[in-house]
């Protein structure tokens, strides 16, 4: 089937992260002529290039391979002075999310699509509907894709299926289309990313486009106390508002069926039930003929790798990777899931502003201040000391752990729990969290009371 991208010249930027490199394979396959650009200069392009631009990203570039398409990696800002040049140009601008969408339609493909976003819980809600769906007896074809680790623009290369759960970060969004979600919620907005935004309201501006190409009978679900609803004024989907007595309408016995801790993963199953019964309206499906297949399928859903990830209990301390908080939010909803025992929470990363106040003065926890936010955090929170990376924080964090243990050993619910919740993002010390996560589990493996 002919592209409309065939023979056209593309700029690709951010072109060697894995959003960037599955864009040059998905480009290339199309039979685009390729031009890349990067500030990473490290590493091979991911298929032949007609130009390799980087790291140059100016107005000069433009000029250099006369591209009919610029396309952009999530996380390049969309405010670079390239961009608006384009536009000045009738250049058009595509985010990867909305190309791979586009040539995904263009190509005769129309799956279901469920979409997700929010500060918090993305990649939990994300995973709670897809293995749902999967357990499910009629085993629709399902995959998860977006933000959570595999680009759109690999799955339209891969083959698409019946149904795509898709993580959406605020960057996929600041650019929408095409796009266009069957589903779709915003799970919560919290002050995060502020060194690209420059107020929460621009911020919530980008979430709230998931539902900016939505029909009439589309679904968006957001949260009670949503503040931001000025930013719907335009959309044509049904806007819909899930609160706490939801908890108790019907969906009560599927809570129970959850096996991890925290409230806030019970918010996340509302939305996923909610999004998946919606699903099930459309479709004509039953939802009480699956109502057994539905609690099963909840019962054995398990914790994410680096999310609220029991690493070990070793010496009376429970060990909890939470890589994957990297935001304040995140953090403090960590947190609140150990209450009543006393917490010794490790800190810190790549400073992104963030307001770690709420940490300060609470006798039931200590904060371990680490990496290059750790000043920040330290006068925020008014911790006694800050420690140059992961490593010293945690034997810090051990120490002290160690010397409350003995005491506490009779109580199980009252042993101290050493956490890794950073509140960062992880790229001042890791290439990403899972990087960091992996590091925290081989301290735990290796110390010894």
């Amino acid at each position: 089937m002919a592209s409309f991208l065939e023979r056209k010249r593309v700029l690709v930027l951010g072109a060697m992260g894995k959003s960037g490199r599955s864009l040059q394979e998905l480009l290339h396959e199309l039979g685009a002529i390729i031009s890349i650009t990067d500030q990473d200069q490290e590493g091979k392009p991911a298929v032949p290039v007609e130009m390799d631009l980087r790291p140059e990203q100016g107005r000069s570039v433009l000029d250099q391979c006369k591209p009919d398409y610029l396309v952009t990696a999530p996380g390049v800002p969309l405010a670079l002075p390239i961009f608006e040049a384009a536009r000045s140009e009738g250049i058009p601008v595509y985010g990867e999310l909305d190309l791979a969408f586009h040539v995904m339609e263009d190509q005769g493909h129309s799956p279901y699509v469920f979409a997700i976003t929010g500060t918090d819980g993305k990649s939990t809600t994300v995973s709670m509907i897809e293995h749902i769906l999967k357990q499910l007896p009629f085993a629709p074809s399902v995959v998860a894709c977006g933000n959570i680790g595999l680009p759109l623009s690999q799955v339209v290369l891969d083959g698409v299926p019946d149904i795509l759960v898709v993580e959406c970060s605020s960057f996929q969004l600041e650019s929408v289309d095409y796009f266009h979600a069957n589903t779709a919620c915003i799970l919560n907005i919290a002050s995060a990313h502020m060194d690209r935004y420059d107020s929460i309201d621009e911020y919530a501006q980008a979430k709230a486009n998931i539902g900016r190409m939505q029909g009439t009978e589309d679904l968006l679900l957001i949260g009670a106390d949503f503040p931001y609803l000025n930013e719907f004024d335009e959309m044509s989907g049904r806007l819909e508002r899930l609160d706490v007595e939801s908890f108790g309408n019907g969906y009560g016995p599927f809570l129970e069926s959850l096996r991890i801790p925290g409230k806030h993963n019970r918010w996340n199953l509302l939305f996923a039930l909610r999004m998946i019964q919606d699903y099930f309206i459309r479709n004509g499906i039953s939802w009480d003929d699956n109502k057994d297949a539905l609690k099963e399928a909840i019962g054995s859903f398990t914790e994410l790798p680096h999310r609220m990830e029991v690493v070990a209990e070793k010496s009376g301390i429970l060990f909890i990777n939470d890589s994957k908080a990297t935001t304040v939010q995140s953090a403090k909803m960590a947190l609140g899931s150990f209450s009543g025992r006393p917490v010794h929470i490790l800190m810190g990363g790549l400073d992104k502003k963030g307001d770690f106040s709420p940490f300060r003065g609470n006798a039931s926890h200590r904060v371990y201040p680490f990496g290059q936010a750790a000043s920040q955090i330290q006068k925020q929170t008014d911790a006694p000391h800050s420690y140059p990376d992961l490593t010293a924080a945690f034997q810090a964090a051990c120490a002290m752990a160690s010397r409350q243990s003995p005491a506490l050993a009779a109580n199980e619910d009252e042993r101290p729990v050493v956490l890794l919740s950073p509140g960062c993002p992880s790229q001042d010390q890791y290439r990403n969290y899972e990087e960091r996560g992996k590091h925290f589990r081989s301290l735990v493996e290796e110390w010894k009371a």
